[in-house]
């Protein structure tokens, strides 16, 4: 399953869908600021495993939505833009 890439002017968020051992889906997604190192990146799971491969991508889209927007509204604060 191909990685996807979800961007904002400050952050990248990589997203993937990995099998457990258990034979269900696991959505991740690998978080840094540009210009940082990718390998320096936090990583963030899905709440739970899935039955499907596209329900735990669906997941990962969500978190990845998510976890953006936080970055978004931090650095919009951190500039004193409301």
């Amino acid at each position: 399953m191909d990685d996807e890439v979800c961007t904002t002017h400050t952050h990248v968020a990589r997203l993937r869908v990995m099998q457990t051992t258990s034979e269900r889906y696991r959505g991740i997604v690998h978080l840094h600021r540009i210009g940082e190192d990718p390998g320096t990146s936090e990583q963030y799971d899905t709440e739970g495993d899935f039955a499907s491969d596209v329900e735990a991508r669906d997941a990962a889209r969500t978190l990845a939505r998510r976890l953006l927007e936080e970055q978004i509204q931090g650095h919009e604060k951190a500039q004193g833009i409301d």
